[in-house]
């Protein structure tokens, strides 16, 4: 009876509705409460302790609202409904998670309220309706997308879904001409990332809005020598930026402001945006560049702005309408790179960039540091809407009549044909970073719930690409109350446990960087690398229990990590630096060997080759959260008739995707879910990483996938893949090392 009920997770949506307080001795407390305005009373909801929901503040106990509450929690946890004011804790309800799964998935009605130590409380009584209601009821994407409008998008959104949109996805930032993945592309040609960026602004006639992370007004967005715009060719980008605004459009530039920017350290912060040194160089000019902080009562330095988002007006059939762009790339040092990733081949050519070797520079060679990401372009009303983002950004934090009226610019209203894309967008943001919020929300957690239910509906597998992966410390064996409470592992690992016990194949596939950008080493990244390795265990545990249920098979036939990496043989051309690096160092080293990662940027999942997220948000506490980093995404389907996709350009998305990390296109990717698929992958990724890791330096030749360095068991423990359990060519420990010093408010 023991096992079985460790099946049963309080796995789904809890929907609350709080109505009213009740008291049959109206003296105290609400006497208090109706004369002493301070005291206005309000609901909280815990789960295990954890508030994941609270009422406004009302005198007249009466709140009529609902929540929704994502949850994937075991069956000893507790459900707490709590009524308070300011200045006292009236009274509280205990609803054992059991309860819900077992007995009852719906309570409703008027209630008696607790002490803390479980005495009644004076009579006070609460009036609410509880309904529980289990994730495997979700419909999958191929049912519900099957009924044309049956599929209502997220609830919890600032924007409603969006169809008649157009969608152009990007994989890395250029491609060279002769990298052509064998795959139909007549409908969905590769497209080049920074010049459609550069024709874009080019042909703006009212506006150009950015908002970034980051910006670096020197770089060159067109450097092919084969472009087709050769008049583009090296031009900077805040010179193009300086002439559009000289020509009468309204170019506003909102960066995020790195509070440690600072004129004595010569405005090199803690994240090295650059963010002064840009709103330096337009000062003077008809660009209006803003430094926005991320407003927090708490931490108001500790968070950022990180959107990453462009939107033009553009003359597209033969008028003018709104073009957004977003995704994972921001516009700065090192982002521009091409499906090689080359090491040492392009030193000269591209933006030396390189963050994880101490004293790393052009004049003492590679290795660079290469950048895989993704990126899309979206026209029609969703565009509009990522366009109202950024006007709510810069309503809450710069002058809002510097903006221009979106009715005088372009025809927004008309659809246009042949535009089968359905797109909602998402954001995690709360009311210190935008105005106004919707419905009187103070904080949007759309990023996160879009992502729990496009996991809730799969059906086969999920593909992710993700600078981070994190999340479910209430079901880690340690650190359990670090706050990195985000549902997508869990989620995940609940899916694939529940696809074995049901006899099914489901496969899932995760590609992130050998370690997060910075030493890795060094005390941040050795955190962050701790709370993965908690991450990963967890999900292999839960898959490991459910393998055992049925007897068979093992945890990476179902779930596969794997990181992006490169190695090159000299040739003849390369760049000869005057200088070397210090022997014996992890620079010495790399260079030595000729390898390094790619840095993978990307935050993009794909369902079924059928929903994708797309958007600048990672999987963790920071973005996921609301209240700490803030963050825009899409998330995108194709129109559908009976059976039929109109298009197939997602499966086309994620084949080219394969092709470019392994240089193969087989017949089997076409059902990733399937063992074969899977076997074959992991194969892949293990013969790659022997080739990256062992001493004789061979050349990976465009083959970049390389499994994550780890051994996991049958039983699903995950294990040290080396009797060092360090990356090569460093001292640094691959499980990662609790920080002391680092709160994981900041590194989860």
């Amino acid at each position: 009876m023991e096992e079985e009920d460790k099946t049963k997770f309080l796995h789904g949506t809890l929907d609350v509705t709080i109505f009213r307080a009740i008291s049959n001795t109206p003296s105290l407390p609400f006497k208090c409460m109706s004369t002493i305005r301070r005291s206005s009373a309000y609901v909280t909801i815990k789960i295990d302790g954890h508030k994941v929901a609270k009422t406004s503040d009302q005198h007249s106990r009466v709140w009529n609202q609902t929540f929704q509450i994502l949850c994937a929690h075991p069956p000893d946890a507790t459900i707490t409904i709590s009524l308070k004011t300011n200045h006292a804790f009236l009274g509280k309800m205990d609803l054992p998670a059991r309860k819900l799964i077992e007995d009852s998935s719906l309570i409703n009605g008027i209630f008696p309220l607790a002490k803390p130590n479980g005495d009644p409380s004076k009579g006070i009584k609460l009036q609410f309706i509880l309904w529980f209601k289990p994730a495997d009821s979700e419909t999958s994407w191929n049912k519900v997308l099957q009924i044309d409008g049956r599929y209502q998008g997220i609830r919890n959104s600032s924007f409603p879904l969006r169809s008649n949109c157009g969608l152009v996805l990007y994989q890395d930032a250029h491609h060279n001409p002769n990298f052509c993945p064998p795959l139909d592309r007549h409908r969905s040609p590769l497209r080049n990332l920074w010049e459609d960026t550069y024709n874009a602004i080019d042909c703006a006639k009212h506006l150009v809005y950015i908002a970034g992370w980051s910006l670096n007004p020197n770089i060159a967005l067109v450097r092919d020598p084969q472009t087709d715009i050769p008049n583009a060719r090296g031009v900077k980008l805040g010179e193009l930026l300086k002439k559009k605004a000289e020509e009468g459009v309204a170019v506003r530039i909102m960066l995020w402001d790195d509070e440690t920017s600072l004129p004595i350290i010569r405005n090199k912060g803690v994240m090295k945006t650059h963010d002064e040194d840009t709103v330096a160089y337009f000062k003077h000019t008809k660009v209006v560049c803003k430094l926005c902080p991320r407003l927090h009562d708490k931490f108001p330095t500790a968070f950022t702005h990180h959107q990453k988002t462009i939107t033009v007006d553009s003359s597209s059939l033969r008028r003018r309408e709104i073009v957004s762009f977003l995704g994972g790339f921001d516009l700065c040092d090192g982002r521009f790179d091409t499906e090689d990733h080359t090491l040492f081949q392009t030193l000269d050519c591209y933006d030396f960039y390189q963050t994880s070797l101490h004293g790393a520079s052009l004049h003492k060679g590679g290795p660079r540091e290469p950048w895989h990401d993704v990126h899309a372009r979206l026209t029609g009303q969703a565009a509009i809407d990522v366009l109202v983002n950024f006007e709510q950004r810069w309503t809450k934090q710069c002058d809002p009549a510097m903006l221009v009226p979106i009715q005088e610019v372009c025809d927004y209203t008309t659809p246009v044909a042949d535009r089968n894309w359905h797109v909602q967008v998402f954001r995690s943001i709360d009311h210190f970073s935008a105005a106004p919020m919707p419905r009187n929300l103070r904080i949007e957690r759309s990023v996160h719930e879009a992502y729990v239910d496009a996991i809730r509906r799969a059906d086969k597998f999920i593909y992710i690409e993700n600078q981070y992966f994190i999340g479910g410390c209430h079901l880690w064996e340690e650190n359990r109350e670090c706050g990195c409470r985000n549902l997508i592992p869990v989620e995940i690992a609940l899916k694939v446990a529940n696809k074995i016990r049901a006899g099914e194949r489901f496969t899932v596939y995760v590609v992130m960087p050998m370690w997060p950008e910075g030493p890795p080493e060094s005390e941040a990244v050795q955190d962050i690398l701790h709370w993965t390795r908690e991450t990963m265990k967890m999900m292999y545990r839960i898959i490991g229990e459910a393998l055992r249920e049925v007897e068979g098979g093992h945890p990476m036939d179902y779930l596969l990590f794997f990181c992006l990496a490169n190695r090159e043989k000299e040739r003849h051309g390369e760049f000869v630096p005057p200088y070397n690096p210090r022997v014996a160092t992890d620079y010495w080293n790399a260079q030595k060997h000729r390898r390094f990662m790619v840095y993978v940027h990307s935050k993009l999942m794909i369902v079924d080759d059928t929903y994708l997220i797309i958007g600048s948000a990672n999987v963790n506490q920071r973005s996921m959260d609301g209240q700490r980093d803030t963050e825009i995404a899409i998330g995108c389907y194709q129109s559908r008739s009976g059976e039929n996709i109109d298009n197939e350009d997602i499966q086309i998305f994620r084949m080219s995707l394969w092709y470019e990390h392994t240089r193969r296109s087989e017949d089997v990717f076409k059902a990733p879910h399937s063992l074969e698929c899977t076997q074959t992958m992991r194969s892949i990724g293990e013969e790659m990483w022997r080739m990256y890791s062992e001493d004789e330096v061979k050349d990976m030749e465009g083959v970049h996938l390389v499994s994550y360095p780890m051994n996991v068991t049958t039983e699903g423990c995950v294990e040290e893949l080396s009797e060092s359990g360090c990356f090569p060519d460093t001292k640094a420990m691959i499980k990662g090392k609790r920080s002391k010093l680092l709160s994981p408010t900041f590194t989860t």
